[in-house]
């Protein structure tokens, strides 16, 4: 019948309807599977509709609250109309687990959404009461994902940027996050995620250190580093007759993705870069090696343009290609990458971003009668913009992405950067990091339950070490069976003499 019908009623919030029904039902308990059953169905249906909605899948953060939205409906719907019914419960725990783990999308964006929180949406939060209910609504989701180390990866590289450039609203919340993670799936999974905090409070005593000790000396402010012990990545630059130097030393094992290659500094950032590393290595932490970090840097620039005067926020990358033209009218495109020996990937993207963007258009490139082509030829020349104008002061500098990032990420997964930095990530794939970190979770749990088992048959292992593993991701059995193998060839492991 139109308009009837216990799905009609779901659809519609009919909750005074179900609440009847439920209470009818009840009498006959068996029947109560029956509702059950049509809840999953329509909870899964418009999770599906959430997961193929073009505008959601584009906008991580519109994706995650309709999903949390969807959990707020139902929820309503088990504490009023089903009395928070034990068995409705775990139906919503099903169906809710069932499509937001159809690929590592939802974890992805998820470690978006915390993202865009951190550095926009609690700003407008006065009390702990919101931030923590905003903070717990993100958990609430957490708790449904089987790629919990997938989450990690992704909030990992997140808290990365914001902790180096300082785009966190509030601390005690991120500290706060950190608190509720480690609740959940315990110390293991929040102890590098602890230690990136702990590398920023060093650092900070570190600089105040520094300081006090070269008072009577110019400072500097530039790039950024990381090393085998550990490393450091830094902040912005003013005049050459003033530059202020702040570097952060970061442990090489708490941060995220693979070393960034050197370059060539400026003479004048390169003094307080070597300043600073003869202080850190001779008083303090003799035995360490310092790796400069360019690629996690930022620096701030002020610019004398013909028209008018700027401060413009850049990437180190980007300072060591602008200060090339304090003592240059133009430079080739070859010029520029032999003088600063930035890595080709990294020159084209920080240089297509100073003359690509009309907002910040820094320099103009002209070549054989190519000047309106964006990409990049060996041919090309560039110069600072005669007719450069814009009404702001400060003017931050955005980054463009090249379609795909296999690196850091680990896949293919596209991104698209806006002017601070903020990736929107599509793609389902598990990151290639993440992958190779499973193989070595899955032989250290194995090796671990062989210790204490010393003997066990391959169906009872494969059952304990994905029990043990459940909690961050869930194992395959072949990714089990490979490892074992893997473990045989190395001798941590042997067949029983039985089964040969």
């Amino acid at each position: 019948m139109e308009n009837s019908g216990c799905a009609w009623m779901f659809s519609h919030d009919k909750v005074q309807d179900l609440e009847r029904m439920y209470t009818l039902f009840s009498r006959v308990p068996t029947t109560l599977k029956e509702v059950q059953k049509v809840m999953m169905d329509c909870m899964c249906e418009a999770g599906r509709d959430v997961l193929n909605d073009p505008e959601k899948v584009n906008d991580p953060v519109s994706f995650i609250s309709a999903i949390l939205n969807l959990k707020h409906k139902y929820d309503q719907f088990v504490k009023e109309s089903f009395k928070e019914s034990k068995d409705f419960q775990l139906a919503l725990k099903q169906a809710f687990e069932s499509f937001l783990n159809k690929d590592t999308r939802t974890a992805q964006y998820l470690s978006l959404f915390v993202d865009d929180m951190f550095r926009k949406g609690l700003k407008g939060m006065s009390s702990d009461v919101e931030v923590d209910a905003s903070l717990e609504q993100v958990v609430t989701v957490f708790r449904f994902l089987q790629d919990k180390d997938v989450f990690e990866n992704f909030y990992k590289q997140h808290l990365a940027r914001r902790l180096l450039t300082g785009r966190s609203v509030s601390d005690e919340a991120e500290k706060s996050m950190l608190s509720k993670l480690k609740s959940e799936c315990g110390h293991q999974y929040t102890s590098k995620l602890e230690g990136m905090f702990q590398d920023m409070k060093l650092s900070e005593d570190l600089m105040k250190q520094y300081k006090g000790s070269f008072a009577s000396a110019p400072a500097g402010r530039g790039s950024g580093a990381r090393g085998s012990a550990s490393a450091a990545s830094s902040g912005s630059t003013g005049s050459s007759g003033n530059i202020d130097l702040k570097v952060s030393v970061l442990t090489s094992g708490f941060w995220p993705g693979p070393p960034g290659a050197p370059c060539n500094l400026p003479p004048e950032i390169q003094e307080c870069c070597t300043r600073f590393e003869t202080f850190y290595l001779a008083n303090r932490h003799t035995g360490r090696r310092l790796s400069w970090q360019p690629n996690c840097g930022f620096a701030d620039l002020k610019a004398q343009m013909p028209k008018s005067k700027h401060e413009l926020s850049v990437t180190t990358y980007q300072m060591c290609i602008l200060m090339l033209f304090n003592s240059h009218q133009s430079l080739s495109y070859k010029d520029i990458q032999l003088q600063t020996n930035i890595p080709l990937d990294e020159l084209k993207r920080n240089l297509m971003s100073l003359y690509v963007n009309p907002k910040a258009k820094i320099l103009v490139k002209s070549g054989e009668g190519k000047e309106k082509a964006k990409e990049l030829e060996d041919g090309d020349t560039f110069q600072v913009n005669p007719v450069f104008e814009c009404k702001f002061l400060r003017i931050k500098v955005p980054l463009v992405q090249m379609k795909s990032v296999p690196g850091q990420d680990g896949n293919a997964i596209t991104k698209v950067e806006s002017a601070d930095a903020s990736g929107v990530v599509g793609g389902s794939d598990v990151p290639a990091t993440v992958e190779e970190d499973r193989k070595h979770l899955v032989e250290a749990v194995i090796v671990r339950v062989m210790k204490s088992r010393k003997s066990l048959e391959h169906n009872q292992l494969v059952m304990e070490v994905t029990r043990h593993l459940t909690s961050r991701f869930q194992p395959s059995p072949t990714l089990i069976k490979q490892r074992i193998e893997k473990l045989i060839e190395r001798e941590y492991l042997e067949r029983s003499q039985a089964d040969r």
